[in-house]
C-alpha cells in the first residue's frame, strides 16, 4: 500500500505581499510529494531495515528545512520613529497587530528623538523613519537624498500650550518656548506662531530645546519655560492641569507635510519589495488605527504610558480627525515647507516640490485592490 507524505511550507495570508507587481511574489507554496511506491529494494534486516525505513522522512526533512527556511523567514527591517505621540499610532499598531510578520517583515519600531532618528536613517543605521516630514525636506536641500513616501497627516498636529499667567500670545514676550530639538516640527511650529504673533524669535522670545516630548512636558511642568510646543496626550494632560492653549495647529489653515513615512533614495534603489512590504503594513496599520478604536487605545496607552481612559479616548480622538487613509504627499504641502524654509536657505526658493517625495507606491495600493481590501477589512475606518 503506497504511503504519501506530503510537506507544505507556509503560505502567505490573505495579502500577499507579490500581489503588487502581478505575480505570485517570493513566498508562494511549495508541496512535495514522496511517494514509498517509489522505492524498491530486496528486504532489509536489522539496522538496515531502520535506515532504509529512515530515508524517507531524512530526505524530506532535509529539502523541507532548505524550503522553510527560503519561505518563513522574515525579512528584518530596521524603522525609527520620532515622538510619543498619538499621531504614530498607526506605526504602533502596525506592530501590535502583527501587520509587518503579515508583510514578511520583522521590524520593532525604535524611539529616538526628533531629529536624531532621521540623522541615523541618512547614517544608514536605520531603514525607515516615521515622524513630520520637514527634517528630510532640509536635509534633502543639504545634499542628502532622503525621499518621503508616505505623508498621512497634513499639517502639524500640536499645540503651543502655556502657564495661566499668559492669556495671549503677546504675553510670551520676553518668556521662554519649550521645543523637542532645533530644526525638529516642534521649532518649525513654534517659529511660525511667532511670526504670526508679531513675535521674533530669540529677540522677544527665547527658544529652548530640551531632548524629547517627555522632557518638554516636564519642563513646562516644572516651570522652567513658560509655554512649550507639544502634541496629545502631552497637551492635553497639560490643558486637563489648567494650562492655556495659544493654538491648535489641527484646527489652524497651515498645510505642511505632516507625520509619514520616509526612506532614502539609496536604500529604494536596491530594497525595492522592502520598501513596497513597509508601505503596506503601515498603511494597514492607518486604517486599523481608524477602524479599531480599542487596539488604537492599548497601543497609544502602550507607548505613551498613558493609562488615564478620558486622555486615552481624548488623543484617539483628537489624532482620527487628521489622519487620511489615503496617505499620499501633496506637492502643495512641499511648496509651502520649501517658501517656509526660504529665508533660512536660500536653495529652497529654486528646488522643485517633486524632487523630495514619491507616491508610486500609494498608487501601487491603489491599482492592485489593496485599499479596497482594507475598507472591507475595516469598515469602522469610513465612519
Amino acid at each position: 500500500m503506497a504511503r504519501s507524505a506530503r510537506l507544505t511550507s507556509w503560505s502567505r495570508p490573505w495579502n500577499q505581499i507579490g500581489a503588487a507587481s502581478g505575480g505570485r511574489g517570493e513566498f508562494g507554496p511549495v508541496e512535495v510529494n514522496l511517494h514509498k511506491s517509489n522505492w524498491s529494494c530486496s528486504k532489509p534486516r536489522g539496522d538496515h531495515e531502520k535506515s532504509l525505513r529512515l530515508l524517507p522522512l531524512l530526505f524530506l526533512l532535509a529539502i523541507g528545512g532548505d524550503l522553510n527556511t527560503a519561505e518563513a523567514q522574515l525579512l528584518p527591517i530596521r524603522v525609527g520613529y520620532t515622538a510619543l505621540a498619538g499621531s504614530f499610532t498607526p506605526l504602533w499598531i502596525a506592530k501590535e497587530l502583527g501587520l509587518f510578520e503579515r508583510q514578511g517583515i520583522q521590524s520593532s519600531p525604535i524611539y529616538m528623538a526628533s531629529t536624531l532618528a532621521y540623522q541615523a536613517m541618512l547614517a544608514g543605521e536605520t531603514d525607515f523613519t516615521v515622524g513630520a516630514s520637514i527634517p528630510p525636506v532640509q536635509a534633502r536641500l543639504g545634499g542628502a537624498d532622503p525621499l518621503i513616501l508616505v505623508t498621512y497627516t497634513n499639517g502639524f498636529t500640536f499645540s503651543v500650550v502655556a502657564h495661566p499667567p499668559i492669556q495671549q500670545p503677546g504675553d510670551l514676550r520676553g518668556k521662554r518656548v519649550g521645543i523637542t530639538r532645533f530644526g525638529a516640527p516642534t521649532d518649525f511650529g513654534a517659529r511660525i506662531a511667532l511670526k504670526r504673533w508679531g513675535l521674533v524669535p530669540a529677540k522677544d522670545v527665547t527658544i529652548i530645546q530640551l531632548g524629547g516630548l517627555p522632557e518638554a512636558f516636564a519642563a513646562l511642568k516644572a516651570g522652567s519655560v513658560q509655554a512649550a510646543v507639544l502634541p496629545p496626550p502631552f497637551s492635553t494632560e497639560a490643558m486637563r492641569q489648567g494650562m492655556v492653549q495659544l493654538i491648535d495647529f489641527n484646527q489652524s489653515d497651515i498645510e505642511f507635510i505632516g507625520v509619514g513615512l520616509t526612506s532614502t533614495a539609496r536604500f529604494l534603489s536596491t530594497r525595492d519589495e522592502a520598501t513596497r512590504r513597509v508601505v503596506r503594513a503601515l498603511v494597514e496599520g492607518i486604517w486599523a488605527f481608524k477602524g479599531d478604536r480599542e487596539a488604537a487605545l492599548r497601543a497609544i496607552g502602550k507607548y505613551t504610558r498613558a493609562t488615564d481612559r478620558k486622555l486615552l479616548e481624548e488623543t484617539y480622538q483628537s489624532n482620527r480627525k487628521v489622519v487620511r487613509l489615503a496617505p499620499r504627499t501633496t506637492e502643495a504641502a512641499v511648496r509651502n515647507v520649501l517658501e517656509a524654509l526660504a529665508d533660512q536657505n536660500p536653495r529652497a526658493r529654486g528646488a522643485n516640490p517633486q524632487d523630495f517625495y514619491t507616491n508610486r507606491f500609494i498608487d501601487e495600493l491603489e491599482q492592485t485592490g489593496f485599499m479596497r481590501e482594507l475598507a472591507a477589512r475595516y469598515p469602522d475606518a469610513l465612519r
